[in-house]
C-alpha cells in the first residue's frame, strides 16, 4: 500500500507540485496510525471542501488545521478534496458485542441518523460519510457538537442534546464498525 501512495504521490509532484506537497502534509496526519483523526480517503469531495473553507474562515475551530487550511487558495482545497475523495475508503472488519450493535441501531435510529447520512450512513455529496469512520474520532465530533464546540452545523448541536456521552460513545463505536460498499 506504501508503495501505491508513493507512485501517486510522484505522479502528482510531477503533474502538480503544490497538490503533491498538499496531500504529503495532509497525510502525515490522516494516516491509519492516527486514529484520533477522520479518515480523508473516499469521503465526499464537497464535504471536504466544506470542511477546509469553514476551517480557513474560522467558522470551524481546530488550531492545527485553521494554520494549514489558510495557506491554501479555493484551488488547491477543491484538487487536495478531489483527490481525496477519488481514494478507495477501507471499510473496517465488523466485529462488535451483539449488544452494543442493537443499542447502536437504536441510537441512530432515536436521532434520524439516516436523513441526512443516507440508509447506511454513506453520506451524499456535502454530507459526510460516517459508515466505518474511526471510532475516537466519531466520538470526539459528536461530543464537540454535543457541547456547542464546534458550530459549523448547529443543527448537530441540537439533535445530539438527547444523548449522553455514554450514548454518543455507543453510538460512535456502532458506527464506526459499519461497512459500505458503493
Amino acid at each position: 500500500m506504501e508503495k501505491i501512495f508513493t507512485s501517486v504521490l510522484l505522479i502528482l509532484l510531477f503533474l502538480s507540485p503544490s497538490l503533491a506537497a498538499d496531500l504529503t502534509v495532509c497525510v502525515a496526519c490522516h494516516n491509519n496510525d492516527q486514529p484520533a483523526n477522520p479518515i480523508l480517503d473516499g469521503q465526499h469531495a464537497k464535504y471536504i471542501e466544506k470542511q477546509l473553507q469553514d476551517l480557513k474562515k474560522d467558522l470551524r475551530i481546530h488550531a492545527q488545521m485553521q494554520g494549514i487550511a489558510k495557506t491554501l487558495d479555493d484551488k488547491q482545497i477543491v484538487e487536495i478534496s478531489k483527490a481525496f475523495a477519488e481514494k478507495a475508503w477501507s471499510n473496517p472488519t465488523p466485529k462488535i458485542d451483539p449488544s452494543i450493535q442493537e443499542e447502536g441501531k437504536n441510537l441512530v435510529r432515536k436521532g434520524n441518523c439516516t436523513r441526512c447520512h443516507g440508509s447506511e450512513l454513506e453520506g451524499t455529496y456535502n454530507i459526510p460519510r460516517l459508515a466505518g469512520q474511526r471510532a475516537e474520532y466519531l466520538k470526539t465530533t459528536l461530543l464537540q457538537y454535543k457541547n456547542k464546540e464546534r458550530n459549523n452545523f448547529p443543527p448537530m448541536s441540537s439533535m445530539l442534546n438527547r444523548y449522553s456521552e455514554k450514548e454518543i460513545g455507543v453510538m460512535a463505536d456502532y458506527i464506526s464498525r459499519l461497512a459500505y460498499q458503493e
